[in-house]
C-alpha cells in the first residue's frame, strides 16, 4: 500500500516550494535582453545583405526593420523580466509573434533566425511563469509599458506604409532609413521634406498623425514624467538641506498641530525664525503652501533633528497629535542635547508630569492654561494677570 502524500490533521504542513524564477530572476532577465540584441543584430544583417524572399509579391522586402524593432522591444522588457513583472511577461509574448509574422510573409535566413530565437527564449521561461508576480497588471507600469508597444507598433506602421506608397511621395522614400526618418519626424510633428502627392498618401499620413502623435505624446509624458519629477525631487531636497544647514538660532517645531502652527505663525511675526518638521505629508505640503519654512521627517528621529540643525537651534518646541509620539520626541531630543531648552505641549494634562520626567524644561497642558483663563475671565479677573500667575513652571 502506498502511504498517503497528504498530511494529516495533527502532522506539520509540506513546506511550500517557491517558483523556480524566483532562484533565477536576473539570469533570466540577461536571458531576455541578450535575444533582444541577436534579434535586433539579425535585422540588421537582414537590412544590410537581404536574401532573395520567396514571395514575389508585394510583400518582397518588407523584412529588415520588423526585427530590429522587435529586438528592441525585447531588450527594453527584459529590465521588467528580471524584475518578475506580469506586464513584461505579457508583453513579452508578441516579440515572437511578431517575428514569425515576419518569417511568414517575408522569409529569408535572418528572419526565420530570428523567429526561432525568440520562440526559443518563451519556450525557455515559459515554465518560470508562475514567478511572474511583482506588481498588478494594472496601473503606471503597465501603461508604461502599454504606451512602449503603441510607439513602436506606430514606428512599424509608419515605416511600412512609407515603403509600400514610397512612389507616391515627392520625392521618392527609399529605402528604410527614409522611411523611418519620414515616420519620426511626422510623428514627432517636425515636419518631413516627404510631400504625399496621391489620396492614398495622404489618407496614410493623416492616420500616421492621428496614431502617431497621440503614442508620441504618451510617451513623452509616461515615460519621462517621472524621470523629471526624480530629478526635480532631488532638486528640491538640495535646496531644503541648503536651506537648513544656513540655520541657526532658530526654533525646530515638531507637529504639524494647531498648537504647532499657531507658535511658528507667532514667532514668525516676532523676527524669530522657525522650522517645522512632521511626518505627516499633508499637512507639510500645506504648511509649505502658507509659507511656513516645513521638513518632512519623524520628529523622534535623531538624523531628521540632526536635518532641521537641532544642534544650532535656540529651543525645541514639541506639539505633537500624541502624548506618547511627543514623549519619544523629548527623550530623543535630551539624549543628544541635555542643555537645549525643550518645551513640551501635552495634549492631556496627567501627560504634563511625564514630559517633564522625560528631559522638557517646561510641559504645557492646553486644556488646564485654557481652563485657567476662561475661569479667570468668567470670575472678571485680568485674563493677562491669571495668565501670569498661573502658568505653568
Amino acid at each position: 500500500m502506498v502511504p498517503s502524500l497528504t498530511p494529516s490533521s495533527g502532522s506539520a504542513a509540506l513546506p511550500v516550494v517557491p517558483p523556480p524564477l524566483a532562484y533565477h530572476p536576473r539570469r533570466i532577465g540577461v536571458l531576455a535582453a541578450s535575444t533582444g540584441v541577436i534579434v535586433f543584430l539579425l535585422g540588421v544583417l537582414s537590412a544590410l545583405y537581404a536574401e532573395p524572399s520567396i514571395y514575389r509579391d508585394a510583400l518582397v522586402g518588407y523584412d529588415p526593420p520588423f526585427d530590429c524593432v522587435a529586438g528592441v522591444l525585447l531588450a527594453t522588457l527584459a529590465f521588467r523580466i528580471r524584475d518578475r513583472s506580469p506586464v513584461a511577461w505579457l508583453f513579452a509574448l508578441l516579440v515572437p509573434a511578431l517575428t514569425i509574422f515576419i518569417a511568414v510573409f517575408s522569409p529569408n535566413l535572418y528572419s526565420i533566425a530570428a523567429a526561432g530565437a525568440t520562440t526559443l527564449l518563451v519556450t525557455l521561461i515559459y515554465p518560470h511563469r508562475a514567478g511572474f508576480y511583482r506588481g498588478g497588471t494594472s496601473g503606471p507600469e503597465a501603461t508604461q509599458l502599454l504606451v512602449l508597444v503603441a510607439a513602436l507598433l506606430s514606428i512599424l506602421f509608419g515605416m511600412v506604409g512609407s515603403r509600400r506608397l514610397a512612389d507616391q511621395f515627392t520625392p521618392k522614400i527609399g529605402g528604410w532609413s527614409e522611411s523611418l526618418y519620414f515616420t519620426v519626424t511626422t510623428v514627432s510633428t517636425n515636419g518631413s521634406n516627404f510631400t504625399p502627392v496621391t489620396d492614398d498618401a495622404r489618407l496614410f499620413t493623416v492616420i500616421l498623425v492621428i496614431l502617431g502623435v497621440g503614442t508620441f505624446l504618451s510617451a513623452v509624458v509616461v515615460l519621462f514624467l517621472p524621470f523629471l519629477e526624480r530629478r526635480l525631487e532631488r532638486i528640491a531636497a538640495r535646496l531644503e538641506r541648503a536651506q537648513m544647514e544656513d540655520l541657526s538660532q532658530h526654533v525646530v517645531i515638531c507637529g504639524a498641530t494647531a498648537e504647532a502652527r499657531a507658535t511658528a505663525e507667532l514667532l514668525r511675526d516676532q523676527g524669530f525664525r522657525s522650522v517645522l518638521l512632521s511626518a505627516d505629508l499633508k499637512a507639510v505640503e500645506h504648511l509649505r503652501t502658507e509659507g511656513y519654512r516645513t521638513r518632512l521627517g519623524e520628529p523622534s528621529s535623531e538624523e531628521e533633528l540632526r536635518g532641521v540643525g537641532i544642534e544650532r537651534a535656540l529651543a525645541l518646541v514639541v506639539a505633537q497629535e500624541s502624548d506618547a509620539e511627543s514623549l519619544l520626541t523629548v527623550f530623543t531630543a535630551r539624549g543628544m542635547l541635555p542643555k537645549l531648552r525643550i518645551v513640551a505641549v501635552a495634549a492631556a494634562p496627567q501627560s504634563v508630569a511625564k514630559l517633564e520626567k522625560a528631559g522638557a524644561n517646561e510641559a504645557i497642558s492646553m486644556v488646564t492654561m485654557a481652563a485657567r483663563l476662561v475661569s479667570a475671565a468668567a470670575l472678571g479677573q485680568s485674563v493677562s494677570k491669571s495668565s501670569s500667575r498661573d502658568s505653568p513652571r
